[in-house]
């Protein structure tokens, strides 16, 4: 026969074995059952005793815990605890210090928990899901996230660049709603290339139809996006525009998280994998890479639609050409670049900035890539 302890950990209904034991201690005695079973002859009597002919739930375990708590908190203190937790929603060390209650902190946190007034917190993920949408409500290019990209610290590119003189710096502006990403390459991190790149971009949607007072910029506080005593930044310019711009607050860093994923996507998706062999082999690849971004690629997180197909659902009146955005050399377009709001030359604020001519003008500077 089976030992009780053996039998007792090996079966969950633990009741048909102590049927068992009070069957055989009923006919044979208490010491045989003992020794057969192999407990002790307390275990035996207390079975005994508890046992009700017709009632297998007599054999179940009871709770072990105790009947009185001499040291439990009285009713009145748990009212309070919970009356001042819904008016400050405060946790349990703040409820404790800013209201001296005589009670310890692990028993304001027990009567918070057992009342349920603990919010589970969230998981980074459903954060994360939750945020994305909020941001699907958002209005189609009511920010365009602008940031840059190191290149030189991608391992699988940093050779390439060094033989071949390929761009050390990405200039990138994305918009949060559908996706759509715009691209610059320079080889310095410099205001001007920013300035630049931001000029291209809003010329690019003037083209297109799109009111550029609609449309806000979101930067970080980078030093290419600082004005200067010298020397106008992007801020100044894409406000000349009639567009509206913001800094995100210091050590913010999750609020350039739309940007900030597409940097890390391309790496994985186009830096590691791809090898080039010429300056002319790297921009044909990369300009692929970013139509394919832009048109065919489908997003997950956007519902398994591609930026143009976002495009198409809420603006079905804008041109498809808007999404065909080539890659920009500032470097060769800075070389000879003239800003269409200063024949001047530099990157000072135009005479007219927000006039109708000097937008007009603005649209006519800029030649879109044709679509075939």
């Amino acid at each position: 026969m089976l030992k009780y302890f053996t039998v007792y950990r090996m079966n969950p209904k633990r009741y048909i074995l102590r049927q068992e034991v009070v069957r055989y201690a009923r006919e044979h005695g208490i010491k045989p059952t003992s020794r057969a079973f192999g407990c002790s002859r307390n275990t035996i009597r207390k079975w005994l005793r508890r046992y009700e002919p017709g009632k297998p739930s007599s054999l179940n375990e009871q709770s072990k815990r105790p009947k009185h708590c001499p040291h439990q908190t009285p009713a009145a203190m748990e009212a309070k605890v919970v009356r001042l937790r819904n008016e400050s929603h405060f946790g349990a060390e703040r409820l404790k210090m800013e209201f001296a209650l005589p009670c310890g902190i692990s028993a304001i946190k027990r009567i918070l928990k057992a009342k349920g007034l603990v919010r589970p917190r969230k998981r980074k993920h459903v954060t994360k899901q939750d945020l994305r949408n909020v941001k699907k409500q958002w209005k189609l290019f009511g920010q365009l996230s602008a940031d840059t990209k190191y290149l030189q610290d991608i391992p699988h590119y940093w050779p390439y660049m060094r033989q071949l003189g390929l761009p050390q710096f990405q200039y990138t502006v994305r918009e949060v709603v559908s996706g759509l990403t715009f691209i610059g390459y320079a080889d310095e991190l410099a205001k001007s290339f920013n300035v630049l790149m931001a000029e291209r971009v809003s010329a690019h949607l003037a083209y297109y139809g799109l009111d550029l007072s609609q449309v806000e910029w979101q930067t970080d506080n980078g030093s290419e996006n600082l004005e200067g005593v010298d020397q106008r930044g992007l801020p100044s310019l894409v406000r000349a525009l009639g567009s509206r711009h913001h800094f995100i607050p210091p050590k913010a860093y999750t609020w350039q998280s739309d940007v900030e994923t597409v940097h890390r996507l391309q790496e994985d998706e186009f830096f590691d994998l791809e090898s080039f062999s010429s300056k002319e082999d790297f921009w044909n690849k990369v300009t692929t890479y970013w139509l394919f971004f832009n048109i065919v690629r489908l997003n997950r997180h956007k519902g398994w639609m591609s930026p143009m197909q976002i495009l198409h659902q809420k603006r079905p009146d804008l041109h498809p050409g808007i999404a065909f955005w080539r890659p920009l050399d500032l470097g060769k377009l800075h070389a000879h670049y003239t800003p269409a709001f200063n024949p001047k030359g530099g990157h000072d604020l135009p005479v007219h900035p927000c006039s109708t001519f000097f937008v007009s003008r603005l649209r006519c500077s800029h030649k879109p890539m044709p679509i075939e």
